[in-house]
């Protein structure tokens, strides 16, 4: 290998290709990968250091920062899928550790790669923005029967964080106006119970004076077209899409929403704890898939680096 030293940096200013053909044998000899881990490594390591590389094709590593390092994992987000976009992380993560041991680094980079959470399905949650969220309650005429239960609905789905079955499933008994709270049967089962945001608590009753007084049934939402009869999951789904449409959304799904209510929480200076508590979740490992929304806790990654206080 050859760098080329400078003062207590070391030999900082190495040649890409040079970097990788080392980081290769590294990868091969002494962590045992197999050829086609070495291949994938060095494929997602080389646009890196070919961006850090100057005319000569030399890098400079002891001058390459947290936040630079941060920066260009972030910068892929919109260019590759989640999963992609782990792989290339790991692989960065990676050249980041060989680098450090070997002396070209002024310090270990690993952790500045951060987090790439991806969702079980292979995608990040998708939120929609405030503004959004106010066309689609806006695309509803509040002045109808109709209208108003849809209102209801989409701003508990939404200030809620509720499921469509959950909304579905709720009855007349579930909500305590006393103590202004709603308890709905959630996922699993259980039941669980929630303050009522006033914004809600105002739509439910503008609904409910206008559902007929001579219907028996429970639940709170009800079809109109079909005798009264309660409204099931897909029903909540298919007014949610219909909505967006006239709002010109495109085709939104009830669990958009979902996320949406937890964009909001962050958005609102939440933390991802206080997510979890609303989308009832049992594991924070599952809240963290919405770590993507939370920029303010991602940039905490990047500020308290070793250093960069200093040079502040």
């Amino acid at each position: 290998m050859n760098g080329d030293a400078d003062g207590d940096r070391g030999g900082s200013r190495i040649v890409g290709e040079e970097a990788l053909g080392a980081f290769a044998e590294y990868l091969s000899a002494v962590k045992g990968s197999a050829p086609g881990t070495v291949e994938c490594y060095s494929r997602h390591v080389r646009p890196f250091l070919s961006l850090l590389a100057g005319a000569d094709g030399a890098v400079d590593l002891w001058g390459v920062s947290a936040p630079q390092v941060r920066c260009y994992v972030t910068d892929l987000g919109g260019r590759y899928a989640p999963v992609t976009l782990k792989l290339i992380a790991t692989s960065i993560r990676s050249f980041l550790g060989f680098a450090w041991t070997s002396g070209w680094t002024s310090c270990d980079l690993r952790g500045a790669v951060g987090p790439v959470v991806v969702h079980s399905s292979g995608r990040l949650p998708r939120a929609l923005p405030l503004q959004d969220v106010k066309r689609l309650l806006d695309a509803t005429e509040r002045h109808t029967r109709t209208g108003a239960r849809d209102y209801a609905l989409l701003l508990m789905l939404f200030r809620l964080g509720l499921r469509a079955g959950e909304v579905a499933s709720l009855r007349l008994d579930d909500i305590d106006w006393a103590s202004a709270t709603i308890t709905a049967t959630v996922k699993g089962g259980g039941r669980r119970t929630y303050p009522m945001p006033d914004d809600v608590g105002q739509a439910l009753v503008a609904y409910l004076h206008q559902r007929p007084t001579c219907v028996t049934r429970r639940e709170v939402f009800l079809q109109v077209s079909v005798e009264d009869a309660p409204m099931n999951g897909s029903a909540v789904t298919q007014v949610v899409a219909r909505h967006s449409a006239r709002a010109g959304l495109g085709t939104v799904r009830a669990h958009r929403l979902r996320h949406s209510a937890a964009r909001a929480v962050l958005a609102g200076g939440g933390t991802l704890t206080e997510v979890g508590e609303l989308l009832g979740h049992r594991s924070a490992g599952v809240t963290m898939v919405y770590a993507s929304f939370d920029l303010s806790a991602l940039r905490v990654l990047v500020r308290p680096w070793p250093g960069e206080a200093d040079r502040a």
